[in-house]
């Protein structure tokens, strides 16, 4: 079996499933007061906090979440769904590697239009990839894994001829991990930068974050493509429009992995790249820059194309 790609096949039978370790955990401060939306929340229902036995314990209201109900909380849930969402006390690789993709290849819908237009604050996202392989068998049990929410794989944009596989759930407690504690601009990205939380949490948990990001939004060549054909200059390569992410993408490269990207380089209105050569592919295989099975395999066999 192969899957088919805009260059060429790829047996399937040498993708390689990688795993993301749950070690080292950063142990996260009481955030929970974060949560606390003051415009949205007086219209709508509060976010409650349970202990693990699904018990409440507090309610999140503007008033202080004390650190005695943080240590005892478990799940966050709304009355009106039945999702109960883990409150997450660690930062480790996963939710790293999940922060990182998100930043390159997810979305937030924008809350505030969407009430304008149709009077609900609608807490939906988006995370997709042009490979089934990777939103099944990599996103989905990570944010399942994550958050305790269940997720389908969507596929009506395939059904229209468009290469994504995605997951599209509507949940306001992570809408708020993904807004109030990791950074994210409600709507569109704009003025993007790795948050704070993950540039203080030490250098593997920035490096997890750097792959999640790379997975998404890198790149290095599609090898299928040179069957018969002479192999072009090696390299991976990472391009953005926000170029002041850009630039702290490629200092945690350049000096927690040790690689040697430069840039970064302007080849088209508004977008960013830097890149690095053929004396950081070795190491990046070594280092496993690339989770994604299609993109880890392509960087396998380019080196063996090589001969290196």
């Amino acid at each position: 079996m192969f899957i088919q790609t805009s260059y060429g096949k790829i047996p399937e039978n040498e993708l390689v499933l990688k795993k993301i370790p749950e070690c080292p955990k950063i142990v996260l401060n009481n955030y929970l007061n974060l949560f606390y939306d003051r415009e949205i929340d007086s219209k709508t229902r509060l976010i409650k906090i349970y202990d693990k036995k699904i018990r409440q314990i507090g309610e999140i209201n503007g008033e202080n979440i004390n650190e005695d109900t943080f240590r005892k909380s478990i799940y966050m849930g709304i009355d009106s769904s039945p999702h109960k969402i883990k409150v997450i006390k660690y930062l480790n690789p996963k939710l790293a590697y999940f922060l990182g993709y998100f930043y390159g290849d997810g979305g937030l819908k924008d809350i505030r239009r969407s009430y304008k237009i149709s009077g609900k604050h609608d807490h939906k996202m988006i995370l997709g990839d042009e490979f089934r392989i990777q939103i099944e068998k990599n996103i989905i049990p990570l944010v399942e894994n994550i958050f305790n929410i269940h997720v389908t794989l969507r596929l009506e944009r395939i059904g229209k001829g468009q290469r994504l596989y995605y997951i599209n759930p509507t949940s306001k407690i992570i809408y708020r991990y993904l807004t109030k504690l990791f950074e994210l601009n409600e709507g569109p990205k704009k003025n993007l930068k790795i948050p704070k939380i993950i540039l203080d949490a030490g250098i593997n948990i920035r490096k997890w974050f750097v792959r999640g990001f790379i997975d998404a939004d890198g790149d290095t060549r599609a090898s299928e493509a040179y069957i018969n054909n002479k192999i072009s200059s090696p390299r991976i390569k990472i391009r953005i429009k926000e170029k002041e992410l850009l630039i702290q993408l490629q200092e945690i490269l350049n000096k927690d992995f040790k690689f040697g990207f430069t840039g970064p380089y302007s080849d088209r209105e508004n977008e960013y790249y830097i890149q690095t050569g053929k004396k950081d592919l070795l190491m990046a295989l070594k280092e496993n820059l690339f989770i994604h099975p299609i993109k880890s395999w392509r960087l396998k066999r380019y080196i063996k194309l090589m001969g290196t």
